[in-house]
């Protein structure tokens, strides 16, 4: 799949019986993730909800690249608390 393009079914996910939090993470603006991810999040009728860190910011630091496990952890949990 590298390279390849599949645009969003937004009809699909606006029916999905599912809430649908788009995410990206605070690091990441500038780079593809951090601009596709506040469009689609746009086109969904929302604001892309901002992660400490990076994509990986849920990593350690086992794998090389540290994200901020933590900040991401207590992110995630409110994320999760609004959608209940």
């Amino acid at each position: 799949m590298g390279g390849q393009r599949l645009p969003a079914d937004i009809d699909a996910l606006t029916a999905a019986p599912t809430g649908i939090v788009i995410a990206v993470g605070e690091e990441s603006k500038g780079t593809c993730i951090g601009r596709t991810s506040p469009a689609t999040a746009e086109l969904l009728g929302q604001e892309a909800t901002v992660f400490p860190s990076h994509r990986g910011g849920f990593v350690g630091g086992e794998y090389g690249y540290a994200g901020r496990s933590e900040s991401f952890a207590r992110k995630l949990r409110e994320v999760l608390d609004a959608a209940d």
